[in-house]
C-alpha cells in the first residue's frame, strides 16, 4: 500500500489522440490554445507574472516594459527540456511555474498566458522546417501585440524579442473563445 502525504498533489494527466498531419496540427495548436486561455485565467500565474513585474520595476503601463520582462524571465528561468520520445506533452502554465522546464509548446503556453494574464494580446505562431511535410510544425512560439505591431517572442533560443526562425512556412493562428483561426503564409 502506497500512502501519500496530503500536501502532494498528483497532476492531472489527460491523454488526447490527434490525427496526423494538418489536422492534427491544428488539433495540437487549438489545445496550446486552450492552455494559454486557461492559464491567463489562473490566478497563480497571474500572481507570478505582477511578481515578474515588480521584481523588474517595471512602472505602471510601462506595456513594452512588461512584455520585455515577462520574456526575460521565462527565458532565463525556464529550462528547455525536450518531451518524452515519440510523446507529445502539453503542460498548464501553472505546472510550468512548478516543473521550470518543458519544450517550445509549454514554453509557449506559460510565456503566452503570463502575457495575456495582465492584458497582452497573444497568437500562436506555428513554423515549419521540413520542404517534404508542409503540415508539420516542428516549432511553436508566441508573437505579443504592441502598438499594433505582433512581435515575435520566442524565449526558447537566445536572441533577442523580435526574432523569428527562418522557417519554409508558418502559420498564424489568433486565439478565440472558440477556439483558433489560423492562416498560413510562406515567408
Amino acid at each position: 500500500m502506497v500512502q501519500l502525504c496530503s500536501r502532494f498533489v498528483v497532476p492531472r494527466i489527460k491523454i488526447v489522440r490527434v490525427p496526423k498531419g494538418r489536422a492534427g496540427t491544428l488539433a495540437t495548436a487549438d489545445l496550446i490554445a486552450r492552455l494559454l486561455r486557461s492559464g491567463a485565467k489562473d490566478f497563480y500565474v497571474r500572481q507570478k507574472a505582477i511578481e515578474v513585474l515588480r521584481a523588474a520595476r517595471v512602472q505602471p503601463k510601462d506595456r513594452f516594459g512588461e512584455i520585455c520582462a515577462l520574456f526575460e524571465w521565462v527565458r532565463r528561468n525556464i529550462r528547455y527540456t525536450r518531451d518524452i520520445v515519440r510523446v507529445e506533452l502539453l503542460h498548464t502554465a501553472r505546472r510550468m511555474l512548478e516543473l521550470r522546464a518543458g519544450d517550445c509548446d509549454d514554453m509557449t503556453i506559460l510565456l503566452g498566458a503570463m502575457l495575456t494574464s495582465v492584458g497582452h494580446p497573444v497568437r500562436l505562431v506555428l513554423a515549419g522546417f521540413r520542404s517534404n511535410q508542409p503540415h508539420v510544425y516542428s516549432h511553436v512560439y508566441p508573437e505579443v501585440q504592441w502598438k499594433g505591431r505582433w512581435i515575435p517572442v520566442d524565449p526558447t533560443v537566445s536572441r533577442l524579442m523580435g526574432w523569428a526562425p527562418p522557417a519554409l512556412w508558418k502559420c498564424t493562428c489568433h486565439i478565440e473563445e472558440e477556439g483558433i483561426r489560423c492562416s498560413r503564409k510562406t515567408p
